[in-house]
């Protein structure tokens, strides 16, 4: 993977703060730096209104349905009526 240039213009509190996180973890700032842009570029695009759905327990959810599906645990009704029925 090619790596280019980056140019940020901290504040200083925020060069203090990544200072102290490196101290912290003993991880160079470039490193701390790159993660954070990892992290932000690999995370789901999010709608405004939709942050509910990128929750743990949501997607937790997804994937237990996902499975469900998967593994044909599932039922198809015909219409309305024969859905309402089955509920009974």
């Amino acid at each position: 993977m090619a790596v280019k240039a980056i140019s940020l213009n901290l504040e200083s509190v925020q060069y203090e703060q990544l200072h102290r996180m490196s101290s912290a973890s003993r991880r160079p700032i470039t490193q701390i730096i790159l993660d954070a842009i990892d992290a932000y570029l690999q995370r789901p695009a999010t709608k405004p209104g939709q942050e509910w759905f990128w929750t743990k327990e949501w997607q937790a959810a997804e994937r237990e349905a996902e499975a469900d599906l998967a593994a044909g645990r599932f039922e198809t009704f015909e219409n309305d009526a024969d859905f309402l029925a089955s509920l009974v």
